[in-house]
């Protein structure tokens, strides 16, 4: 994708974009870190709470991440979804394919994994709300650049522009308050834990109208300026220009300033100048891309395309497989470690846990074609089992089990 592995037309990964690939593992990385803010226990505290509980050092960190990373992450992860429809795009037409009953297919098995993710791994799963505003996306590639740049900048500009004008309330994180779900994920019973992940999906969001609104506008506007960069080839050109110069790494910091300033007005109440200041988010998200690409496109950058593009290559299996390993250290049929650790050791663990995901990509990769959960998804929307284990592969072990 994006953040799910998107790109189909390089099976075993020849020819594929390992800049691309890493940036996606950057982005899941972040993803990652913010999920295991919730899973851990801290995100369902109260500000108050959360004073009480942290030292100043872990409270410190926990406003550096919110600052850095809450909603940031989620709109990286989009933008890179609506490129990936672009590469998605491009391979069917090579193929002689129908990109669009193709895609259709391809959500449907998305909005499936996101269910199993919802119920039996980590509820605040985006998956299922990617597979329906995706919808939007084999429509508007029909249209232009202009078009598409303009629809998905004003979609993100509307969102703010909806909130204050409808005078809904400032938008406020969806786990937060839910300390209930401490006790609920501390059980050793795996069964409590998919009911309470079933009560999360069903009630979490009462009273949180102002972020859904705000999230439908901002994903569906950042699918198509993502659609838009990918058909352009934007994110494959983040060399310098002709004086040694890098416009992306300078239009990066120019966006990464403008959100932190918006961010600053975030809590100044309910009008439109206020609301405006929910576009720290989006604006961030693509000054970090922006950054990213540079620093990732400099020729010393190669040895971290090999350690991240693998776990680029299967974003979906790591985003679904960092949920299962966040319940195996914090919920109670784990290590239950849920609401134990402060902010400085969850970053730990969630590091830890990205440098496992993005170690084993890399061994995965030595014999197969796809990620697991990317073999499934493609064999599934393709309504034909893929093959999986590289050529060779199979008689390279044959051969290493021989008695010599």
């Amino acid at each position: 994708m994006t953040a799910t592995n998107g790109n189909e037309r390089a099976p075993g990964g020849a020819g594929r974009d390992t800049g691309l690939d890493s940036l996606r593992a950057l982005v899941l990385a972040a993803v990652i870190v913010v999920n295991m803010l919730t899973i851990s226990g801290l995100a369902y505290l109260t500000p108050e709470a959360r004073a009480e509980a942290l030292g100043k050092f872990d409270l410190a960190l926990w406003h550096g991440l919110d600052m850095l990373l809450e909603g940031k992450a989620l709109a990286a992860f989009s933008f890179l979804f609506g490129l990936s429809f672009s590469l998605i795009l491009r391979s069917a037409t090579a193929q002689g394919e129908a990109p669009g009953v193709l895609f259709l297919r391809r959500l449907l098995v998305l909005a499936g994994f996101g269910l199993f993710n919802a119920l039996f791994l980590f509820w605040a799963d985006i998956l299922m709300s990617y597979a329906v505003l995706g919808l939007v996306l084999p429509l508007a590639a029909r249209f232009s650049q202009r078009v598409l740049v303009g629809a998905g900048g004003a979609l993100l500009a509307a969102g703010p522009v909806v909130l204050g004008l409808g005078g809904f309330s400032r938008p406020e994180p969806v786990p937060q308050g839910h300390i209930g779900n401490l006790e609920a994920y501390a059980s050793p019973a795996y069964g409590d834990t998919v009911r309470q992940n079933l009560d999360m999906v069903l009630n979490a969001t009462d009273g949180v109208d102002s972020l859904l609104l705000m999230r439908l506008f901002m994903l569906s506007g950042l699918f198509l300026l993502g659609l838009a960069a990918g058909r352009s080839g934007l994110m494959a050109r983040p060399g310098c220009g002709a004086n040694g110069r890098s416009p992306w790494l300078r239009r990066g910091l120019v966006l990464l300033a403008m959100g932190l300033v918006l961010q600053s007005g975030a809590g100044a109440g309910a009008t439109v100048i206020a609301a405006l200041a929910a576009l720290h988010a989006p604006v961030m998200a693509l000054g970090y891309l922006l950054v990213l690409g540079h620093l990732l496109g400099r020729p010393g950058a190669a040895w971290v395309h090999g350690a991240l593009a693998p776990l680029g290559r299967m974003s979906l299996t790591g985003y679904l497989m960092s949920a299962a390993l966040g319940g195996a250290v914090f919920y109670g049929w784990g290590l239950g470690l849920i609401g134990q650790l402060g902010t400085a050791q969850v970053l730990l663990v969630a590091l830890g846990i990205v440098a496992l995901l993005a170690g084993f990509a890399r061994l995965w990769f030595a014999r197969f074609l796809f990620g697991p959960w990317e073999w499934l998804w493609r064999s599934l929307t393709r309504l034909q089992v893929q093959p999986l284990m590289r050529r060779g592969a199979g008689a390279q072990a044959a051969g290493a089990r021989a008695p010599g």
